[in-house]
């Protein structure tokens, strides 16, 4: 009787995809639900936050159940309180750095180019986007972030710390002159 010959089986070669947890909103009536989900790389001009704390506003308690006219896209991670480091930069980012703490408030993205955002009023922008309600938000282990509008968390102020001062994110700023 010839012997056969083992061929070793090579391993299943399958691109490894980071996955982190984060708890995810599906409907306006049920509570959220931990999910894994990839986690996300960072576009042009946007950073990856590894999170470390995320503060808990009555506005994400209103987004969770779809309180407002203007209903937050589902699914959703809610958050507009969040503080992490950043772990990645996009194409592009060269204001924030890999290692860097930084808070991300409401206000997660304006245009920059409308009246209002050139005015310093970007929190009247029609084109932002606010985080924890149109673009997943601080609840997760992992966020994008635009990096214009990561704000750096000085040395020495925890994020337990940071976290709540973001709930001022749409504060509108006043001249004086």
């Amino acid at each position: 009787m010839a012997r056969q010959r083992l061929r070793r089986r090579r391993p299943c070669r399958k691109a490894h995809h980071p996955r982190g947890r984060h708890p995810v909103v599906s409907n306006f009536v049920s509570p959220a639900e931990i999910e894994e989900r990839p986690i996300p790389q960072p576009g042009s001009g946007q950073v990856l936050v590894r999170l470390e704390a995320c503060g808990l506003c009555h506005t994400d308690i209103h987004a969770m159940r779809g309180d407002w006219p203007v209903k937050p896209n589902l699914p959703l991670i809610p958050g507009h309180e969040g503080v992490g480091i950043i772990e990645q930069l996009g194409d592009g980012v060269t204001t924030r750095t890999v290692g860097q703490r930084v808070a991300m408030p409401w206000l997660g993205y304006a245009c920059g180019e409308c009246r209002y955002c050139v005015d310093g009023r970007e929190n009247l922008c029609e084109k932002q986007y606010n985080n924890g309600y149109a673009v997943d938000g601080g609840y997760g282990e992992y966020m994008l972030a635009d990096a214009r509008f990561a704000v750096p968390v000085p040395d020495g102020v925890t994020a337990v710390d940071a976290a709540p001062l973001t709930c001022a994110g749409v504060t509108l700023r006043v001249r004086v002159e």
